[in-house]
């Protein structure tokens, strides 16, 4: 069993009936960034790769980590954006901009491994772009050179100032040798001295040698960086107004849209419509009631009586009848949270489909702040209920001057008033019970409209005096906490029985339930329409139209189309074939069509067999004359007779009793 839904069941909801919306946003964002794009030129790329040696430090050190090679490379991705580099390409290029808006246009970034950093320029002519990538390329390569000169310059004197130190050194150790030689006697002396000298002398040597090489490095000015890749127009790619700016738009528009729709669906406290709704804050969902156009109102049950609107109006009163144990509640409150609502117009349809039912029924505005009832009937509000209950006189007399025929059969209206007393102790006192209790003895139904609950405790007061309340919602504006007050304010009375809610306003057009006008033969043509053919046949005797449903033979004897034949008949046209094929009737020819004469479906009928049923209620006498006693009743006569019998049972009377 359904009840009241959760927000996220209401945001899928608001998805399903606002998909027209999301599709018109991404339709407007990719329509939008299309023409955007479109008005702007085409970008060009170039790209230019600097090469890093790998032994860009070796001088240092053999340093092979991957890491230290990278960290190197991004130190001269950030130098490339400084003005000390942009200022001599801005320059060279004879550019008219900044070093910021140059940067503007770059992208600097070390390749994935790779000792290569990526220089990449944007500009809507290709042979600008590449030239700046080509001259930003070989201002990092010249900068690096110098940088990587100056410090292998000051290492090389380093290491050059050490050799010498060393090759003096080893130089005076060498004569120290020489002449020790002198003076030694002892052949193992004089072979170790000789050892010292020869070892000493290759040593010195290879220190002068190193020491050569050294110097004559010094003139080598080669930079660690070369210039991997140049940029050329070749190798240049344009941007142009691409199915990716169309596709980011529209994208966009789709997250704009749903996410206005779930912060609506999820914030929204408003009461939703669900056909498989049955339940909501514990009370029974009686339905709802249609989205009457203007023009139909008030008493769409009498403009549109055939509508799916009329119809679900009907299907209340009978589930109302249904809730009460198959009898039709005495006393009924219809009441609202706010107005607006469309209680007033419920109530007086209500009204008016209980009044078609045959039930004597009276509509008493109860909303003696601003009722309007009297206005739906085009009626005075002279006396009306707040005056009878303000008044000290009898409530009989006060009746008799202040019931209000309606013009419609079975429908009488009590209206509000004029007293400017406080409606709410008038309704708590004594007297209006008694007025109750009056009007029920008067009436088979009494169909009571009440303030709404935003104005005040009155409809409490009423539906004490009920034997059940309705509860009307708008589908558009009732907010769960707007209906949560309602039943506070109604549970304040005593024994407040609530049959349920209904909701207006919804479009039964686009349910699944309500999208048929109800459940009803459909006739080949209206029984109106065939009146109007009968009554105009006997003008054109035995030249109808193309269209006539019913022509006159020469003795003025009515002679039915099959559609009209089938339509007196009670059965289908399809039936009607039939029994025409069968023999059971015997169709005439008049021109180009097939007719049935009226004599023949009378002969057709007498035919029928029938079952007499003998009763004893037969040997009864009849209150109408002898003469008139096999005349059928009328419509109204019979809706007469189940008013009465009604009204018996719910009395306690035996059938029969007068």
């Amino acid at each position: 069993m359904m009840t009241s839904s959760s927000p996220f069941q209401a945001i899928s909801r608001l998805l399903l009936r606002w998909w027209w919306l999301i599709a018109v946003c991404v339709s407007l964002g990719a329509g939008l960034g299309y023409f955007v794009r479109s008005q702007q030129p085409d970008l060009w790329f170039a790209k230019s790769s600097v090469l890093f040696d790998q032994n860009i430090i070796s001088g240092r050190g053999e340093i092979q980590e991957r890491q230290a090679i990278l960290g190197i490379i991004e130190t001269y991705a950030g130098l490339a954006r400084t003005s000390q580099m942009l200022l001599p390409v801005i320059r060279d290029l004879n550019l008219n901009i900044s070093p910021d808006e140059l940067n503007g246009v770059l992208a600097i970034d070390p390749a994935a491994n790779l000792p290569l950093l990526e220089i990449t320029v944007a500009n809507t002519n290709r042979d600008i772009a590449a030239n700046i990538a080509n001259r930003l390329a070989q201002e990092v390569v010249t900068v690096s050179g110098a940088i990587e000169q100056n410090d292998l310059l000051e290492f090389q004197r380093a290491q050059l100032r050490d050799l010498a130190s060393q090759i003096e050194t080893l130089q005076s150790q060498i004569n120290d040798l020489n002449a020790q030689a002198a003076s030694l006697q002892d052949a193992f002396s004089i072979q170790r001295n000789l050892q010292q000298r020869s070892e000493a002398t290759s040593t010195l040597r290879e220190l002068q040698q190193l020491y050569a090489d050294l110097s004559a490095s010094m003139v080598d000015n080669r930079s660690p960086l070369t210039i991997y890749e140049q940029a050329s127009v070749e190798t240049a790619w344009v941007v142009t107004g691409s199915m990716t700016s169309v596709v980011l738009s529209g994208l966009a528009g789709l997250i704009l849209s749903v996410g206005t729709i779930v912060l609506i669906g999820y914030f929204d406290d408003r009461l939703q419509w669900n056909e498989n709704l049955q339940l909501v804050h514990g009370l029974k969902v009686l339905g709802p009631l249609g989205l009457v156009p203007r023009n139909k109102l008030p008493l769409y049950t009498m403009t549109m009586p055939d509508s799916p609107e009329a119809e679900v109006l009907r299907q209340l009163r009978a589930k109302l009848v249904l809730s009460s144990g198959g009898i039709p509640p005495k006393v009924l409150t219809v009441t609202s949270y706010d107005s607006g609502d469309g209680k007033t117009t419920t109530t007086a349809n209500l009204a008016m489909v209980s009044a078609e039912s045959g039930l004597r029924t009276l509509l008493v505005d109860g909303d003696t702040r601003k009722g309007n009832s009297h206005e739906i009937f085009k009626l005075p509000n002279i006396m009306g209920l707040s005056d009878i209950l303000a008044s000290r006189n009898s409530l009989t007399d006060l009746l008799s001057q202040a019931l209000l025929e309606t013009g419609h059969e079975n429908l009488t209206l009590l209206p509000c008033g004029r007293s400017t007393a406080d409606p709410a102790s008038l309704l708590a006192g004594p007297r209006f019970e008694q007025l109750v209790g009056i009007l029920q003895d008067r009436f088979d139904v009494v169909i009571m409209d009440s303030v709404p609950t935003i104005g005040g405790p009155d409809s409490a007061f009423m539906a004490e005096a009920s034997d059940g309340v309705v509860i009307v919602v708008h589908s558009q504006r009732t907010t769960n906490r707007g209906l949560n007050r309602t039943i506070q304010t109604l549970q304040q009375g005593r024994q407040v029985n609530i049959y349920g809610v209904v909701f207006n306003r919804i479009p039964l057009q686009v349910t699944s339930t309500y999208h048929q006008p109800y459940y009803r033969r459909n006739l080949a043509i209206s029984p109106e329409r065939l009146e109007r053919e009968l009554q105009s046949s006997t003008r054109r005797r035995l030249l109808p139209s193309f269209n006539s449903k019913v022509i006159r033979d020469t003795n003025g004897e009515a002679l039915y189309s099959f559609p009209a034949a089938a339509v007196q008949l009670g059965i289908s046209t399809a039936q009607l074939k039939e029994w025409v094929s069968a023999g059971t009737l015997t169709p005439q020819r008049r021109g180009l069509r097939m007719w049935i004469h009226q004599k023949e479906m009378e002969r057709m009928i007498n035919k029928l067999p029938r079952l007499a049923l003998h009763t004893q209620s037969d040997s009864l006498p009849h209150p109408e004359n002898a003469t008139d006693s096999k005349r059928p009743a009328s419509l109204s006569d019979r809706l007469r007779d189940q008013r009465d019998a009604i009204l018996g049972y719910a009395q306690g009377a035996e059938p029969g009793d007068s």
